[in-house]
C-alpha cells in the first residue's frame, strides 16, 4: 500500500536506481512524496527514469556516477545537496549482479575485485559521504541478499560481498547512532527482474519450487520493506537485516534444526 505524503520533504538517494529492485525503490519513494535522486552508471538511464518521475509530477534528479569511485561519489553527494538541499535517506542498491556464475577458481581476480569495488566499497563510500550531510533522524538502507547467509553455488564473489554489506550495516549502525542516523539492510531472495522475461513458464516454476510461498518476489515488495525501514515507523530500528525471501531461509534453518534433532547424542 502506497502512503502518499509519508516522505514529503525528504531527500532520497537511490544508487543503482534505474532497473529492477532499484527502480522499484526509487518509484516507491517518489510516489510517497520524496524528492528522489536516481543514480545509475549506464549513460542516459538515470536521466530517463528521472524524466518519467517528473512527468508524473514528482521531484527527481538524475546523477550518473560509478559508486566505486571516491571522486564520483563526492560529486554525486555534492550534486544532490546543491539541487535538493540535503540528504535524508540513502539506499545503497548499486551492485554487480549475480550473473555468469562460474566456480570461484575460474572467476579471476578482476571479476572478484570489481564485485567488491561496487558491492562493498560502494556502500562504504556512499554511506560515508551521505552521513556527513545527513541530519538526525536520517536513514541508510543497504540492499543485501540471502546469499549473505545462504550460499549460492558458483557465486562466491557476490555472496562474499553481501556478507560484507551485512557486517558493515551492523558496524555503521553503532557508529552513526550518536548522530541520530539509522542503518539497516534488506536481504531479498528470488525477485522477479529483467531476466525473468526471457524464461519459460516451466523454468519459472522450477525456480520457484524451493520457495515456501511458491513464487518469486517482486521489486515492489522489496521497496515496501525499504520504505518501512527508512520511515519514522522504524525509528527504533537500527543495525538490522530484514529478509524478504518467501520463507526460503526460514526453511533452510528448519531443515538444519531437524537434522540436529535427529543427530545421535554423545556416547557415554
Amino acid at each position: 500500500m502506497i502512503w502518499p505524503g509519508r516522505f514529503a520533504g525528504k531527500r532520497v538517494i537511490v544508487t543503482g536506481g534505474t532497473r529492477n529492485i532499484g527502480l522499484a525503490i526509487a518509484a516507491r519513494f517518489a510516489a510517497e512524496g520524496a524528492s528522489v535522486a536516481v543514480n545509475g552508471i549506464v549513460a542516459g538511464e538515470a536521466r530517463s527514469v528521472a524524466e518519467r518521475f517528473r512527468a508524473d509530477g514528482h521531484t527527481a534528479l538524475d546523477v550518473e556516477a560509478d559508486v566505486s569511485d571516491p571522486a564520483a561519489v563526492a560529486e554525486l553527494t555534492d550534486a544532490v545537496v546543491a539541487a535538493l538541499g540535503g540528504v535524508d535517506v540513502l539506499v545503497n542498491n548499486a551492485a554487480v549482479p549475480m550473473v555468469g556464475r562460474v566456480p570461484f577458481a575460474d572467476l579471476g581476480i578482476d571479476a572478484w575485485d570489481r564485485s567488491f569495488a561496487v558491492n562493498a566499497r560502494g556502500v562504504y563510500l556512499c554511506t560515508a559521504a551521505a552521513a556527513r550531510v545527513m541530519p538526525p533522524g536520517s536513514s541508510v538502507v543497504n540492499i543485501s541478499s540471502v546469499g549473505a547467509t545462504k550460499a549460492h553455488r558458483n557465486a562466491v564473489a557476490y555472496d562474499a560481498t553481501k556478507g560484507a554489506v551485512e557486517a558493515f550495516t551492523r558496524a555503521a549502525a553503532l557508529e552513526l547512532a550518536p548522530s541520530g542516523i539509522r542503518v539497516n539492510a534488506v536481504a531479498p531472495g528470488a525477485i522477479v527482474n529483467d531476466r525473468h522475461d526471457t524464461l519459460t513458464d516451466e523454468v519459472r516454476r522450477r525456480e520457484a519450487s524451493p520457495i515456501p510461498l511458491g513464487r518469486a518476489g517482486t521489486g515492489a515488495e522489496v521497496a515496501a520493506a525499504v520504505a518501512f525501514l527508512a520511515s519514522d515507523e522504524a525509528a527504533y530500528v537500527t543495525g538490522q537485516v530484514l529478509t524478504i525471501d518467501g520463507g526460503l531461509t526460514a526453511q533452510a534453518r528448519q531443515a538444519t534444526a531437524e537434522i540436529e534433532l535427529l543427530a545421535p547424542g554423545p556416547v557415554a
